[in-house]
């Protein structure tokens, strides 16, 4: 086998596992009301570095496969910073109806 052979298998294979890797964060957050040991500032970043790089893939690389891997790992971090924000703003109680307020009154 080839080095480039290689390294293209290492990464297909890597960046399939990773995208798997999301999912206990965003089954913990789905089921969790605390969030606090979730960075959100990490993971924003990890959403835009992987979007920057789905878009270098396309536009430089000209490689689609590989824009797709980024893209879709810039939709589970794009998702754990949105579960992160809504748990967050929920147990702020910005969750709450306004109607429901206001006839509290």
């Amino acid at each position: 086998m080839h080095a480039e052979t290689l390294i293209i298998v290492a990464f297909s294979v890597t960046n399939i596992f990773r995208l798997f890797a999301y999912l206990p964060q965003i089954t913990l957050l789905l089921g969790e009301k605390d969030t606090s040991a979730v960075s959100s500032a990490t993971w924003s970043l990890f959403s835009v570095s992987n979007g920057v790089t789905a878009i270098y893939a396309a536009c430089v690389a000209a490689d689609m496969t590989m824009s797709l891997v980024f893209f879709a790992n810039t939709v589970c971090c794009a998702t754990i910073v949105v579960l992160v924000h809504r748990k967050r703003r929920k147990s702020r109680g910005f969750g709450k109806d306004v109607a429901s307020s206001a006839n509290a009154s």
